[in-house]
């Protein structure tokens, strides 16, 4: 019980309800006190009226009425002055005035009364309360008219402890009406309130401790309810902090491993995804190749483009860099002009070489920022390879750091290594590029020409045309490879200037057999996947033959499949508008890429080749002579001449006679010649026959 009592003392929300309870049940009480009040009043007066008249009454009854007045007026003055009765007025019943008694007596009948016929019993009290005005017809002998004049103030006070009696008395059955009805209230409702009151209060000081907080209840009813939505919600408010936490952890997770310029993870970032890759559980732990990227003199460009526009350079820069990069690199901006990507996994030196210059290229190229025209940047890139465990992140930037100083100090160095066993392969590449560029105007590259023959039904061969290969004789390495200074002429872009000179190399010397013999074989030259791309195509190859006077159809072109499909409806208008120039055009190394009946339809070709690779097997692998004789009959259904690549034995030109393939090209024919001697083997003699 003290437990209880001290709660309900503690509990303003109990008091405001006690009062209130208390209140409106004091108040129906005191509505109906008021009625009981006047009942009193109107009963204490009648009684007080009713002693009045009974000892009047008696006095009148007893003597001879109004026959003799004067007795009649001592026996009503022994009346008057006691039992509250202040004056007696009789009047004979034609209502004149019989006799009077006491202290001023009525001197006439109440208003409104005429006659005594109309005498009725009547009771009025004075406004002050403290007089009574009595008046009847009386039934002693004579039957007077009587007019009491009674004191009625102690009716008054009568009446007053009347009502303070039954006030108080209301007030203890309201007292325990009230606290009877608030102990039910308190364990029913109050009590609840209270819990999920205390309970609210916790949680809102500790809402990550919410749940721990819950106020359990097993009642069905209203209150039940709530507490077990109140229960929920808490475990709804834990869950939403906990997830607010969580977001808030990672946003500022995120800040801090991101630069808000670019968006790029920034170095913090980068040196975790370094030491990740340390860890013993991660696959091919510890290898990863780290490019370190410098926009050279990005101090001098910002400060003539100003702050808002060397910003959008970078976000620029750093989109360009991302589009470099391919899935799975980890691209950041370690601030200012520094970036770098990381390359999980092993890379050999030629690979990273021809990454590092695929950045060069995609980032270094002209930028369009409002205000400021066009303009190119120069980039520098330091390269370093981490191998195992023992390196960690900071080790692995130093020395792309190291690797990056040494680029920007030489000359001419794009990017550098600091392994060296990569950077003797980078030297070897970045070597044979300075030397590939200076060939061309050392005349060190020459193209070389190897025949091309129709098989005749017979078993005859004859000249159909020849293919212009390029070679290199370099002064100190001697003669390199294709396979080895092609691809990089590809991956720097030299391949158009390449490409441009076996172009012309061709038609000059078609244009001085022409001269000489008044015949040249048509010569077919190999675009590139970057040439078959330039949006000027058609008019280099139209000025060529026009500066050369090379008949149109002399000039044949060959495409790799690969390059054509890589935009088809593009490789198809730029095909329809080689031939719509009279040049024929063929589809180069067909069945290796991703040939399709379609496709082949749309582009519309001369000419289609046999890869050579499908040609080496003919005579071993069945599969590979189905493959030839599965061209070779499509050709001849589309009506487009097959030509087949790397013919070397007699088995293999057999097979294709007795398909009926139109032409081949191989060693078992003609290996590609210097020019003079490809002049005196097919062309003089053919002059001389």
């Amino acid at each position: 019980m003290p437990k209880l009592l001290r709660e309900l003392y503690a509990c303003r929300l109990c008091w405001n309800v006690t009062v209130a309870v208390f209140a409106f049940i004091l108040a129906v009480e005191s509505v109906l006190l008021v009625p009981s009040a006047q009942r009193f009043e109107r009963v204490e007066l009648e009684r007080l009226a009713a002693r009045a008249e009974i000892a009047i009454e008696s006095v009148l009854a007893a003597g001879r009425g109004l026959a003799d007045e004067a007795a009649l007026a001592r026996d009503l003055s022994a009346v008057a002055g006691r039992r509250e009765i202040e004056s007696i007025a009789l009047f004979r019943p034609d209502g004149s005035f019989a006799a009077a008694a006491g202290a001023n007596p009525a001197s006439h009948l109440p208003e409104g009364v005429g006659t005594l016929d109309d005498m009725a019993h009547r009771i009025e009290r004075t406004e002050d309360g403290s007089r009574l005005t009595v008046a009847w017809r009386s039934q002693a002998p004579g039957a007077p008219a009587i007019v009491a004049r009674l004191e009625s103030g102690h009716v008054s006070s009568e009446l007053l402890a009347y009502t303070l009696r039954i006030a108080g008395l209301v007030a203890i059955i309201v007292l325990v009406v009230t606290a009877g009805t608030m102990l039910v209230l308190h364990a029913w409702v109050l009590r609840p309130l209270l819990r999920l009151h205390h309970s609210a209060m916790e949680a809102a000081a500790d809402p990550d401790r919410a749940p721990e907080f819950a106020v359990p209840s097993r009642r069905r009813d209203e209150i039940g309810q709530l507490l077990r939505a109140y229960n929920g919600m808490l475990e709804r408010v834990a869950e939403s902090k906990r997830r607010d936490r969580e977001i808030a952890e990672e946003r500022a997770r995120y800040l801090s491993h991101h630069d808000v310029l670019t968006g790029l993870p920034n170095r913090a970032a980068l040196l975790e995804f370094l030491d990740r890759r340390r860890e013993p559980g991660n696959a091919g732990a510890g290898r990863v190749t780290l490019y370190l990227v410098n926009i050279v003199q990005f101090r001098l460009l910002n400060a003539g483009l100003g702050p808002r526009r060397g910003d959008e350079l970078l976000r620029r820069f750093a989109r360009r860099l991302q589009r470099a990069a391919e899935p799975g690199d980890f691209v950041a901006h370690l601030g200012a002009d520094r970036f770098a990507v990381a390359r999980a996994g092993e890379s050999g030196g030629n690979a990273a070489a021809e990454f590092a210059e695929r950045i060069v290229r995609e980032t270094g190229d002209a930028y369009e920022l409002e205000g400021s025209g066009r303009m190119s940047v120069s980039v520098r890139v330091g390269i370093a390879h981490g191998q195992g465990e023992g390196l960690d992140g900071e080790e692995l930037l130093g020395q792309a750091e190291l690797a990056l100083g040494r680029a920007r100090a030489e000359e001419g160095s794009e990017y550098q290594f600091f392994s060296p066993q990569l950077a003797e392969e980078a030297r070897t590449r970045q070597s044979l590029i300075r030397d590939l560029e200076r060939a061309l105007e050392a005349g060190e590259l020459f193209p070389v020409l190897q025949p091309r023959l129709s098989l005749e039904p017979d078993g005859a061969t004859k000249l159909a045309g020849a293919e212009a290969l390029l070679r290199w004789r370099h002064p100190v390495r001697g003669m390199v490879s294709p396979g080895e200074f092609i691809p990089l002429a590809e991956a720097t872009g030299l391949i158009v200037p390449v490409g441009e000179f076996v172009l012309h190399a061709a038609c000059r010397q078609i244009r001085a057999w022409l001269d000489r013999y008044g015949w040249s074989p048509s010569i077919a030259v190999n675009l590139s996947a970057r040439q078959f791309t330039l949006p000027d195509l058609e008019q280099r190859l139209e000025f060529a033959l026009g500066e050369h006077r090379v008949p149109v159809e002399l000039l044949e072109v060959e495409v790799t499949e690969t390059a054509a499909m890589r935009n088809v409806a593009r490789s198809a208008e730029t095909l329809a508008a080689l031939r719509s120039l009279g040049v024929r055009v063929s589809i180069d190394d067909f069945g290796t890429g991703y040939s399709s009946l379609n496709y082949l339809r749309r582009f519309a070709v001369d000419a289609i080749k046999i890869d050579k690779s499908f040609v080496d097997d003919i005579g071993a692998d069945r599969h590979a002579e189905a493959i030839c004789e599965a061209i070779l009959r499509l050709g001849q259904s589309l009506g487009t001449k097959v030509i087949a690549e790397g013919v070397e034995n007699e088995r293999q030109a057999a097979f294709l006679r007795r398909r009926n393939c139109d032409e081949a090209q191989g060693f078992l024919f003609g290996k590609p010649l210097p020019v003079e001697e490809f002049e005196r083997v097919w062309i003089a003699a053919r002059a001389t026959a």
